[in-house]
């Protein structure tokens, strides 16, 4: 809806032809209704799909230069976004201060970044820090011989050299240093725990970086994946997002519903065919496993409470 203020980033309209009539791009200096949402950012034709890299920094200065927010958050494709919760997270902030946060994982010994598929926040003060950075071309900020093959199917990576040269570093955004709020799986996945070794890999040892509590080290499940103001989950197609989104309103109207209405909301709201469910998401569980459901549905409940919606 409206209220996401969704910017979608293409190189074609067709991509996203429902927000065609709201389109920021290199030949239009303003948008007909700047208020009117979703709208696309148009990626000039010089930057190819595998420029990943360049398409970011063309990303970022778009968006500080043209739509000019307080915060942005960018996040990668078939991701579900709660903006009442992302709201809730930055209501309190204040965009003339330095902001790179999201998911943060360990990238060798020394540097952290955070997830893409969970998706990260910029402030106006780090867009702006970062613009300047690639307006001159820095070697640090994306401007170089290295920034080729591996890199640029990972821009997000370029991007943390560029904010460490400017003292600005990713940090624990979990709630009361438990609860993670973005998430790079989806629900059903970070619920039952079944996430990439990969992934639990880059947690351990975080401790050693400033700003880390030792209990980042463990990635948690069940109804401790997840903080009451969670803001995303990654790895969520089309009807699953449908479905999702359903489950929640239901929650938010009618909070007294009991388990077993909840479950049976589940199966009829959620995606049964494989096909229709994220590539790399997962079902909801099977009839039989109680555990399992009485732990999905207390995590969906805590992150579909009246308390945390907030409006921006």
């Amino acid at each position: 809806g409206g209220s996401a203020r969704a910017i979608y980033v293409v190189h074609n309209v067709t991509e996203f032809p429902q927000a065609a009539h709201a389109v920021i791009s290199a030949d239009a200096a303003t948008l007909e209704d700047k208020y009117a949402y979703p709208q696309l950012l148009m990626i000039p034709p010089e930057i190819g799909n595998d420029a990943g890299v360049p398409r970011l920094i063309h990303t970022i200065r778009e968006i500080h230069q043209k739509v000019d927010p307080d915060f942005a958050f960018f996040v990668n494709d078939h991701t579900y976004v709660i903006p009442a919760h992302l709201c809730k997270y930055l209501e309190h902030r204040d965009e003339s201060e330095d902001m790179y946060e999201g998911h943060a994982l360990r990238n060798g010994k020394d540097d952290v970044f955070n997830s893409g598929a969970a998706g990260y926040l910029l402030s106006r003060s780090t867009m702006k820090k970062l613009v300047e950075r690639f307006d001159a071309k820095d070697p640090n900020c994306g401007f170089g011989d290295k920034t080729t093959g591996w890199l640029q199917g990972n821009p997000g990576i370029v991007t943390v050299k560029c904010l460490k040269s400017l003292g600005i570093q990713a940090a624990d955004t979990r709630s009361t240093n438990k609860w993670h709020r973005f998430h790079a799986f989806p629900l059903t996945r970070v619920v039952a725990g079944k996430v990439d070794e990969w992934y639990i890999n880059k947690h351990k040892d975080m401790d050693g970086l400033a700003g880390f509590h030792p209990s980042y080290n463990e990635v948690l499940k069940g109804e401790d994946c997840c903080s009451w103001d969670t803001v995303s989950f990654h790895y969520v197609e089309r009807k699953e997002t449908k479905a999702l989104f359903a489950v929640q309103e239901q929650l938010l109207e009618h909070p007294h519903l009991s388990d077993h209405e909840v479950k049976l909301l589940m199966q009829a709201e959620w995606p049964s065919d494989p096909k229709d469910i994220g590539f790399y998401s997962m079902g909801l569980p099977k009839e039989s496993d109680a555990n399992a459901w009485r732990n999905l549905i207390a995590t969906i409940r805590k992150i579909s409470t009246r308390a945390t919606q907030r409006d921006c």
